[in-house]
């Protein structure tokens, strides 16, 4: 039964906008107790009696008293009279929550052992309320995953707010998993006031939520965002063999000049032949090759001669792991129910074992809606995203795997290009990520009709490359990047690039995508080749070796 909510005061809403909160946010623990009697503890990793990795559905943010000022925290008898002085509102909350507002500029966060609470203020110039609205709850057509309890309008106070609820079934392997849903979406001011609820059992048996509602009130935000900066990890304190210690401080390390990688299509069918075109006539070996890899219910029928075949080409493998769209459901919730166990054990084994260097990048892009790992498909929650990926770092520690390079890699522009949907929120921590992944491409003209433009190099990264600096500590790599050929002048796209990269100190590899996207057809829609042109293949012989000249680790 909901807790009877007490009108805001004048006087309160005046001392909550002056006073300093004395709640300060502190960081959310990695994994907490299994529900298993004895635990064995590995730094990253708890594993129970029983084997199984298991891990806590939360963003780990360390306390910072820069968050300290952006808002205030105040007893309001039932309730507690949050507000937030960043996105300019008020509203009460429960009064044992604890405050995080380590990103600021995307959201706040308030938490208990229960129930998590998120507030988003979203602007809606591009997509007008009815849009996103539809656009943020298009994952409720899964109901094989989704239960929806209710969805439209209710009066609550003085809104006319909008109201969705649904579940999903508990997760096996996220501890105190929160599979109840309930999202909060007020209008005011050419914004919408997104309020979403997430609890380990019924909203209802916690209170209900109207009172987080009935007393919203807003105002113009007089504080500026704070979002905290991620640390790079010293690499010694990684417990990689010496390989590939050697290996990431020659690539990555502070003095690394740049290096290339290369994804050239042929060697996912063990052809190095083009690939030995291109660095005979480049006179650059390749250090690594992009190699992509996906969920199977068993085990990977050739991981290791992937591995294997790429170093006997001196070459390390920037191996991608992404999960795929199913018929019955959405595989990301299979992972945390323990569904693919077998093939992900299996997977780090065959890694483990092979002991040499690997880059090995989980889940790329999530922040796209193309992406079946995006929250976009899983409930508006980007924590099922960072629950599968400590889940998985999880399974890699426990395999052994002393050779893996981590690099998380969020795409260049959100879709949608919601708050609840921004990169930040898919971020899994510091002790998970040696490299920031950046991805953005030329697509070139041939979807003209819905928006697709020519976008110079600088265009695509300038804005990302200077965001990333404010955001990240850690050394940046371009995970997959070319130019299409309809549109524009290919050549002069490379030639500005080779020039221009030089300014992004901190981006340490770029690996070329020398692929095709096709159409609905069979047509090239995005031709990607790096031999689309013999003047093109001259650009790059003449710009490759240059400054960034390597001696291949073998």
């Amino acid at each position: 039964m909901r807790r009877s909510a007490r009108k805001i005061t004048a006087a309160a809403a005046a001392a909550a906008l002056i006073a300093l909160s004395s709640t300060a946010a502190f960081a959310l623990p990695a994994f907490v107790n299994l529900d298993e009697p004895d635990l064995v503890t590995d730094g990253a990793v708890q594993t129970g009696t029983s084997g199984d990795v298991t891990v806590t559905a939360g963003n780990e943010y360390t306390a910072d008293s820069r968050t300290n000022g952006l808002y205030t925290l105040m007893n309001d008898g039932t309730y507690d009279l949050f507000t937030n002085l960043v996105d300019g509102y008020s509203l009460h909350v429960d009064s044992d929550m604890t405050v995080d507002m380590s990103y600021s500029g995307v959201c706040a966060v308030l938490f208990n052992d229960h129930k998590r609470i998120e507030i988003y203020r979203q602007s809606l110039a591009s997509s007008g309320f009815s849009g996103y609205i539809a656009y943020s709850n298009k994952f409720l057509e899964n109901s094989y995953d989704h239960v929806t309890e209710f969805n439209g309008y209710q009066q609550l106070g003085e809104h006319n707010a909008y109201i969705v609820a649904w579940h999903r079934d508990k997760l096996a392997r996220v501890v105190n998993d929160m599979n109840y849903y309930l999202t909060i979406d007020i209008v005011s001011g050419g914004y919408a006031y997104t309020i979403q609820v997430k609890a380990d059992r019924p909203i209802s048996e916690l209170g209900g939520y109207t009172y987080l509602a009935e007393n919203f009130t807003t105002f113009a935000p007089y504080r500026s965002a704070y979002n905290r900066k991620s640390a790079a990890a010293d690499p010694g304190s990684r417990g990689w063999n010496d390989e590939t210690l050697e290996f990431f401080n020659r690539y990555f390390g502070d003095d690394a000049r740049l290096s290339w990688g290369l994804f050239e299509p042929d060697t996912g069918y063990f052809s190095y032949y083009q690939t030995d075109v291109y660095e005979q006539f480049f006179g650059y070996e390749f250090p690594v090759m992009l190699n992509y890899s996906e969920f199977q219910k068993e085990r990977h029928p050739n991981l290791r001669q992937r591995l294997v075949q790429a170093w006997d080409n001196n070459s390390v493998l920037e191996l991608t792991l992404q999960t795929t769209a199913t018929g019955a459901g959405n595989m990301m919730y299979d992972i945390l129910q323990g569904g693919y166990d077998v093939f992900l054990k299996d997977y780090a084994g065959v890694i483990a074992d092979f002991g040499h260097p690997v880059l090995f990048r989980l889940m790329n892009e999530m922040n796209g809606d193309w992406c079946p790992y995006s929250a976009y498909n899983t409930s508006r929650d980007p924590l099922i995203y960072t629950s599968v990926y400590k889940y998985i770092y999880g399974i890699f520690e426990q395999a052994g795997c002393d050779n893996v390079i981590w690099i998380w890699n969020p795409n260049g522009k959100s879709f949608p290009d919601f708050r609840w949907n921004s990169e930040l929120m898919y971020y899994p921590g510091d002790e998970y990520v040696d490299i920031i992944g950046l991805t953005a491409y030329n697509t070139g003209t041939y979807y003209a009709s819905v928006g697709e433009r020519w976008q110079t190099f600088e265009q695509l990264y300038d804005g990302m490359y200077k965001n990333c600096c404010r955001l990240y500590g850690q050394p940046f790599m371009i995970t997959e990047f070319s130019c299409a050929s309809m549109g524009g002048d290919k050549v002069q796209w490379v030639k500005d690039m080779f020039m221009k990269i030089e300014d992004y100190d901190r981006i340490k590899m770029a690996v070329w995508w020398d692929g095709v996207d096709w159409d609905a057809d069979g047509n090239v829609a995005r031709a990607y080749q790096l031999d689309d042109s013999q003047e093109l293949l001259q650009t790059f012989r003449a710009n490759i070796r240059g400054p960034w000249k390597k001696i291949i680790y073998a």
